[in-house]
């Protein structure tokens, strides 16, 4: 007859070597490789995230009226902190289970709220950026724009003798030719204007957005650096302990002091 005793004992003094083999320092490399593959994950997703704000608010610059423009530095401050949040939950709740797996797979006991991330530290990323202002233009550049406007508004009265029509004879038309000249002045003005406005808009969100991409970046390098001293220091300490468990009860289960029990 078999006895299953000792066929216990094999079985269970073969799971505890396994155990132990996984208790010789592994755990390091496997905290790292997921360390480091979450932070290519959390790379990638602000990346896409600032991706997608940009061409919002490159959308809002070019369709939006001058009064929405004006609100978008203090929006993409807002959407920019938001997005800088979004990414470190989303990096936090991706790794927390990667790192209980390596515990759980060593059957290592640790603290219940293991493993504590350290906390973000990203107030005011947009804050960093000045916002967009008109830049002053220099008297002669101001000059010369002057003359070439004056230039465009006497425009339509200059054409009239191509039309047929003198322009000292014609003072009926002079009004009205006038009014057209001052009409093509405030477009083109109004043209300038927003075109400035937008092109500033646009430098603003990039430097927002690489500002924001860099803080990003850094303070996730920042959070793996601590978390990764805290989290070895606790997984050694816990396989250190689930070693001394594995080989009291090897111990127990010695080849000699089975044989004694079997014999008796």
């Amino acid at each position: 007859m078999p006895d299953r005793y000792v066929d216990a004992v094999r079985a269970r003094r073969a799971e505890l070597r396994a155990a132990r083999a996984l208790l010789t320092g592994g755990h390091r490399g496997e905290l790292r490789s997921c360390l480091a593959l979450s932070r290519i994950t959390a790379a990638a997703d602000a990346e896409a995230a600032l991706a997608g704000l940009a061409r919002e608010a490159a959308d809002h610059v070019d369709i939006g009226r001058r009064a929405a423009r004006q609100q978008l530095p203090g929006l993409l401050a807002t959407a920019v902190d938001a997005l800088a949040v979004e990414v470190h939950a989303g990096w936090a709740a991706a790794l927390r289970p990667a790192l209980r797996r390596i515990a759980g797979e060593r059957d290592l006991v640790l603290d219940p709220g293991w493993p504590r991330l350290p906390p973000p530290r990203l107030p005011g990323l947009a804050a960093a950026v000045p916002a967009p202002a008109g830049r002053p233009r220099s008297l002669l550049a101001g000059a010369a724009d002057g003359a070439a406007l004056w230039r465009l508004a006497l425009f339509p009265l200059a054409a009239l003798p191509l039309l047929g029509l003198p322009a000292l004879a014609g003072p009926a038309l002079a009004p009205l030719a006038v009014g057209a000249g001052v009409a093509a002045v405030v477009a083109t003005v109004r043209a300038r204007r927003t075109s400035a406005e937008r092109l500033r808009l646009h430098r603003h969100t990039e430097q927002v957005l690489a500002a924001a991409a860099r803080a990003v970046d850094a303070d996730l390098g920042r959070r793996l650096v601590e978390l990764e001293r805290a989290a070895v220091a606790a997984l050694d300490a816990a396989v250190l302990r689930r070693r001394a468990e594995v080989d009291a009860e090897l111990a127990l289960l010695a080849p000699e002091r089975t044989g004694q029990v079997s014999g008796a």
